[in-house]
């Protein structure tokens, strides 16, 4: 079974493509506008992967570094950054311990990447990097998936993507003792006439929103806003997604 997003790398945009990044640039800049005491230039993006979202910041003028653990998802990034003739840093880094060498103006955070921290500490961890990595006064926007959405939509669910180039099945199993949900991505592509296996394993973990509110304080953040979707509509019981939109103190 292979590591986490080594075969999803290859197919993540063709299965993301229903999601208006363009949206999402244009939710990030409004916090900005809305909460930054001062013109946000330098922005961090974290767990950038194939820079979707990185991409369109790098477009409008900020200077963005994208920060990943995965080296196949940065490859992927760094490609569609050359052929848009577009510079960005990328930096293959681990969020709970970078370190940029500079301060960043915001950060982002996008598509529950928060949730594939298993424990709370690291957790803790990550958000303490982030204040440490961006000026004070700086913006750190994030979202996570809900407890509604482990219990309600992944819950004990399966899935299935296709395209002509590829077809992915998605099984999750949830633990609601240990909070924990597993992913198990399988992958049939397409090789001539055959058809190619591989397998991928993931995990991520459901938080309370408590939990998180804890966190972020803790690393020296003060909430500012909360959100169930990028229009800035409050959070409802059947919310999916959560975004916090902080402030470094």
């Amino acid at each position: 079974m292979n590591t986490q997003y080594s075969s999803l790398s290859l197919f993540y945009d063709a299965f993301m493509q229903d999601v208006d990044y363009e949206a999402w640039r244009g939710f990030y800049e409004e916090c900005f506008r809305r909460y930054s005491p001062f013109p946000v230039e330098k922005i961090v993006d974290i767990g950038c992967g194939t820079g979707n979202i990185t991409l369109p910041m790098a477009m409008r003028g900020y200077d963005v570094t994208g920060l990943d653990m995965s080296e196949e998802m940065l490859a992927v990034a760094a490609k569609k950054a050359e052929d848009a003739d577009v510079k960005i840093r990328f930096l293959g880094a681990d969020m709970r311990s970078f370190d940029l060498g500079f301060k960043a103006d915001a950060a982002i955070c996008s598509f529950d990447c928060i949730n594939y921290l298993l424990k709370t500490e690291d957790v803790e961890a990550a958000f303490y990097r982030i204040h440490e990595n961006i000026e004070k006064g700086g913006i750190f926007v994030f979202d996570i998936s809900t407890p509604y959405k482990y219990k309600n939509v992944l819950a004990d669910n399966a899935f299935v993507f296709e395209n002509d180039d590829v077809l992915m099945t998605w099984e999750n199993y949830f633990n609601e003792k240990t909070s924990i949900c597993e992913f198990y991505l399988t992958f049939f592509i397409k090789n001539g006439k055959l058809y190619r296996r591989e397998d991928e394993y993931q995990r991520q973990r459901c938080y309370a929103l408590r939990t998180i509110r804890k966190a972020v304080r803790g690393a020296g953040f003060e909430i500012l806003c909360e959100s169930g979707d990028i229009d800035f509509s409050p959070l409802s019981e059947s919310g999916e997604r959560c975004f916090f939109i902080c402030k470094a103190i």
